[in-house]
């Protein structure tokens, strides 16, 4: 087998770059199947699942023996392929994106909804299981979400998370698809910056999101994407209050103004927590605005 050659045209005057080319050899060198596993780490049938999947082809297969032969170029896509599968990418997406069969800003949009996801669950989790601090505020990109909405009028919290019990199986029961990437919240129709029930009744909008459902007459409500303030804690029920008068404290330092009512959200419903300590309920209040005229 020859060398592959690397050659440097002249410098380009108009880019002030030198472009480099390569020439291919007549003759590559070929490698087996078990060999591309084998430097890449992975399993003979992942390399014939990428083939299935429309990623990769080998270079040849034997018309007699349909043994495949793979060149280096083979080997370094499948380098990409695990770059991309570790990026949380999958496996329709990672051949897609490769071969540019898709619609670019969409694609960023939704990878960006992801990591925003993944970025609020280790908020979440970091707090939870950290407990450096009780809280902590920042700013958060709510995904457009829509959802299954209903009025729920309630005098205590336990009464509440009764009512949003009933509700959540209502839905269920109606056919709906949940969305499980977004956590069901609730959007109070007082204005208030501190949630005191004492005795008192307060009416709310339960929101589930589902998967859009093109039927009429449903009581579904879109909510489109915006950037909130945020306050995350945890700790008893008690503390919900508190969050929501810091929330509004600092929005106001901050010199910011609400663009829609906040929204208390709920990260674990608490009837399906029940594995979980009171203490260790994790509640998450958003206020979505308008402007942000300063950073954390």
């Amino acid at each position: 087998m020859t060398d592959r050659i690397i050659t440097c045209s002249p410098l380009n005057k108009s880019t002030g770059r030198f472009v480099m080319s390569m020439v291919f050899p007549e003759k590559i060198k070929l490698f087996t199947i078990k060999e591309v596993a084998q430097a890449c780490g992975i399993s003979r049938s992942t390399l014939l699942r990428m083939e299935e999947d429309g990623f990769l082809t080998p270079h040849r297969v034997d018309p007699n023996t349909g043994y495949r032969y793979y060149d280096l170029q083979n080997v370094t896509a499948v380098g990409q392929y695990q770059r991309l599968q570790e990026a949380g990418l999958s496996r329709k997406e990672i051949a897609d994106l490769y071969y540019e069969r898709v619609d670019s800003r969409k694609f960023l949009e939704e990878q960006r909804q992801k990591l925003s996801r993944l970025q609020r669950f280790l908020d979440e989790y970091e707090l939870r299981h950290d407990r450096a601090k009780a809280f902590s505020i920042s700013y958060v990109t709510l995904p457009a979400v829509t959802c299954y909405s209903t009025e729920i009028t309630a005098s205590c919290p336990e009464e509440m998370a009764t009512l949003s019990f009933l509700a959540h199986e209502k839905c269920v029961a109606e056919g709906y698809r949940m969305l499980g990437s977004e956590p069901l919240f609730g959007i109070p129709q007082e204005p208030f910056a501190r949630m005191e029930y004492a005795g008192t009744e307060h009416h709310s909008t339960l929101c589930i999101p589902v998967v859009p459902d093109p039927k009429p007459g449903q009581p579904l409500r879109f909510f489109p994407a915006t950037e909130a303030l945020s306050i995350l804690g945890f700790g008893r029920y008690s503390i919900v209050p508190d969050l929501w008068d810091r929330l509004w404290t600092d929005l106001d330092a901050r010199g910011l103004e609400a663009s829609e009512p906040g929204r208390f959200i709920a990260l674990v419903a608490p009837y399906a927590g029940a594995h979980y300590k009171p203490e260790d309920y994790c509640y998450q209040c958003v206020v979505p605005i308008k402007s942000r005229s300063d950073s954390l």
